[in-house]
């Protein structure tokens, strides 16, 4: 079974929140600053105002592994929520400062929720927090940021229509703006893999301008993994060796406490990327596949983790199903989810979805199992599944198949 990494934290959560709280105030913040354990956040500001919300979640890790000299770094970086309240940014500054960020998708459609759970059902409060972005493709986005020398604050729809930015034009100049910080050339770190030589927090940001891959000296088509923002690695799609050496060298990168994705990309036609497997059967298939699942597995349990806080506040008793991984006798990892009768649930999208119903005793040995893939699944029992609209997607199920169904989709769906 896949198994996710823990980063070890130092400081304990209530001297990390005093400590950001100390920074707020130092910052100038005189809202009230509340602590919020149960939620991992600081909560700024009071119902008489505007209310911002400061996640401590991946900023505790983060803090802990930095150098003592960047620490105040990770903070403003961190702190955005608090640092567009402030107007001093003029046009002209934003113009000459402002940068690409890239991300995975399914962050903004977590940040979406955690909105919907902090100001209700209110979809005009909602994209007012929403950063304006731009797809890139099924797994990557990019949004904008505007660099100063001891902060990064993200630009939002409030920030466009005060600087009278169009969000389309200003990404084309943050695109200029990181051409320009980025003189160097990729270093070869093995024969035919290459390595970004920046570490500035911008590397995978990078992957939004082709031109600076298009002439490495690699095999066949050019394939990218940007598993931090500090980081990314680059060979070629016809270079066995190189995969495997980039797999390797990825899955030591996740250990970092900023992980980004480790989908790999392939660039096509020397302008856009698109997410990358080789074929099965090839070396490198088993951990490029694997490394793209703990991306996947890790978006989901953000992804649960929210949803359950959000339907827990709306008090609906929906299950939101976990995705379990597992490795076939032949060594292929296929994913899986249970779909219980009896039980609304949220599945995940997954390979296999497992149909059980319980046993008179109610006891997993009682249970009776039938087993199809998701493919299957949706062909047969369109009516009972239905998107929600999530990324990545989740799917509401009602009630269970008949008896029919269930022996015809176990037939026809064997993995």
């Amino acid at each position: 079974m896949v198994s996710s990494v823990s980063v070890n934290t130092n400081t304990s959560w209530d001297e990390f929140a005093t400590i950001c709280t100390d920074v707020l105030r130092a910052k100038g913040e005189v809202r009230p600053i509340i602590a919020d354990a149960r939620r991992d956040r600081l909560v700024v500001g009071s119902g008489d105002g505007p209310i911002s919300f400061i996640h401590l979640l991946h900023a505790r890790p983060e803090w802990d592994a930095a150098p003592i000299g960047a620490r105040p770094r990770v903070l403003h970086r961190r702190f955005w929520s608090s640092i567009r309240t402030d107007p001093g940014a003029t046009t002209e500054l934003v113009l000459g400062s402002v940068l690409p960020r890239i991300r995975d998708r399914a962050w903004f459609s977590a940040v979406r929720r955690q909105a919907e759970l902090e100001l209700g059902a209110d979809e005009s409060a909602i994209d007012e927090v929403m950063l304006p972005h731009t797809t890139l493709n099924d797994e990557l986005a990019a949004h904008l940021a505007y660099e100063l020398p001891s902060s990064v604050t993200e630009i939002g729809a409030d920030r466009l229509a005060a600087w009278g930015q169009n969000f389309d034009t200003l990404f084309a100049r943050a695109k200029e703006n990181l051409l320009k910080l980025s003189p160097l050339q990729f270093e070869e770190a093995a024969p035919g893999v290459f390595v970004s030589p920046y570490h500035d927090t911008l590397d995978a940001s990078r992957l939004l301008l082709p031109q600076l891959f298009k002439d490495l000296k690699v095999k066949g088509k050019v394939i990218a993994i940007a598993p931090t923002h500090d980081i990314v690695f680059a060979t070629g799609e016809d270079d066995v060796e190189g995969l495997q050496q980039m797999a390797a060298w990825t899955e030591e990168a996740l250990l970092e406490p900023r992980a980004h994705s480790a989908f790999a990309f392939r660039l096509v036609d020397g302008e856009k990327w698109e997410p990358w497997l080789p074929p099965k059967g090839h070396a490198a298939f088993p951990k490029l596949k694997l490394l793209a699942l703990q991306t996947t597995a890790s978006a989901y349990s953000r992804q649960k983790e929210i949803l359950e806080a959000l339907l827990e506040s709306n008090g609906h008793e929906i299950l939101v199903a976990t995705l379990r991984a597992f490795r076939a006798p032949t060594g292929d990892v296929f994913t899986a989810c249970a779909w219980q009768d009896g039980l609304e649930a949220l599945l995940p999208q997954t390979d296999r979805i497992d149909f059980v119903r319980p046993g008179p005793e109610n006891t997993p040995s009682s249970a009776k199992v039938w087993s199809t893939t998701f493919d299957i699944a949706r062909k047969t029992l369109g009516d009972l599944m239905q998107p929600i609209g999530d990324l990545p997607e989740r799917w509401r199920v009602k009630g269970f198949p008949s008896d029919a169904q269930l022996e015809s989709m176990a037939t026809e769906g064997k993995l």
